[in-house]
């Protein structure tokens, strides 16, 4: 169907006398444009803010999550730092306070007297001090048999306040030099040098004068 250019023009001037076909035509022609501008000025609008509010959505079901499962997991971090306090406050009265330290090395003392050792030297060092205790070295030579030698780091061991032992070196007392009374049916002594270390926890005062 040829379309007449005078009929499109006339739309505008005259669109009564405007044949049918040119009317129903420019009414979709409209029709298209006014959707069409909907749909680019409007509904993209809308679909962008609601990809926005899609993706905050997800942003904070996430958050929700993650905050909800450390909820979850709080009754059981306080169960587990109760249980960290009690054991902390039963390690921290195995230390001794400041006042026995001096009974505590005097029992350390005897414990290798009573164990058969020769101590040539027990020497209690400076105290030193960490960041919640305070460590009191004590360097230590002896001799003796392996067996008492074994019982005197035993008792050491059942103290009721913690000490250790460290940096042991342990060489064979020379045959010249031994006397025949210490030997035992386990053979000649032997000469022990280490460091013994018993703690204290520091006190207000102490964390002051630190600080």
């Amino acid at each position: 169907m040829a379309i007449d250019l005078q009929e499109i023009n006339s739309l505008i001037e005259d669109p009564a006398n405007v044949s049918l076909p040119i009317k129903v035509g420019a009414i979709l022609a409209l029709f298209a444009l006014v959707v069409f501008a909907g749909y680019k000025f409007i509904i993209v609008d809308e679909i962008a803010a609601h990809e926005q509010v899609v993706s905050k959505e997800d942003g904070l079901r996430k958050t929700f999550e993650k905050k909800q499962g450390r909820a979850n997991q709080l009754p059981a971090l306080k169960a587990q730092l109760n249980e960290m306090q009690t054991s902390f406050a039963a390690l921290k009265r195995q230390l001794p306070s400041d006042t026995e330290i001096p009974g505590l090395i005097l029992d350390i003392s005897e414990k290798g007297l009573t164990n058969g050792l020769e101590i040539d030297l027990f020497e209690p060092k400076p105290e030193i001090q960490k960041e919640f205790f305070a460590e009191k070295p004590i360097t230590l030579k002896a001799k003796g048999t392996y067996n008492e030698l074994a019982a005197f780091v035993s008792d050491l061991s059942g103290l009721p306040r913690i000490v250790t032992i460290n940096n042991i070196h342990l060489t064979p007392e020379k045959s010249g030099k031994a006397k025949s009374k210490k030997k035992s049916n386990n053979g000649s002594r032997l000469i022990l040098e280490a460091t013994i270390k018993t703690y204290r926890y520091l006190n207000e005062e102490d964390e002051d004068n630190a600080g």
